[in-house]
């Protein structure tokens, strides 16, 4: 019985440090800054068992898309009437979009192009349409939102730059 007590308090725990929590309006007005984190090193380990020819283009691609990602530069500000300014800055480049956001009643952040008609679910996402966004650790993180409302981790997160 102690076992299982200690068992059943070890999982409580674990499950309580990687909760995500609500988006607050209160929480997520101001500027943010959009991080893709792309963990090259594993998906070179992934190729580890490809050919050499698959590995060599493999390496290549990697590299590009580190190189291309390290000259992006997205900031989002959330503002209260439920707006948001997107301006991405890339290749010596800038330009600005707005959209809108809104929280569902779960504490979701759902993010809409400027065409946007809520009816339809048409939200602007970096993946899916079933992407959603949630506070961890306070940062706001992306998760694809599977059946049975399972939550994925996806490796876009937004964090703060200023209130």
């Amino acid at each position: 019985m102690k076992k299982l007590s200690i068992l059943l308090t070890l999982l409580a725990v674990s499950t309580m440090s990687i909760a995500q929590s609500k988006v607050t309006e209160k929480s997520l007005i101001g500027e943010w800054q959009m991080i893709i984190d792309i963990d090259m090193d594993e998906v070179e380990e992934e190729l580890e068992n490809e050919n050499w020819l698959a590995r060599k283009i493999a390496g290549s691609v990697t590299g590009l898309v580190s190189d291309i990602l390290d000259e992006i530069d997205i900031r989002m500000d959330f503002r209260s009437n439920g707006e948001v300014k997107i301006m991405v800055e890339a290749f010596g480049e800038r330009e600005t979009e707005y959209a809108e956001w809104e929280i569902s009643s779960d504490g979701e952040l759902k993010i809409f192009d400027e065409d946007h008609d809520r009816w339809r679910n048409r939200h602007v996402s970096f993946g899916n349409d079933d992407d959603v966004w949630l506070m961890d650790d306070g940062n706001i993180v992306q998760f694809e939102k599977h059946s049975r409302g399972r939550l994925e981790r996806q490796e876009v997160y937004l964090k703060r730059i200023k209130r």
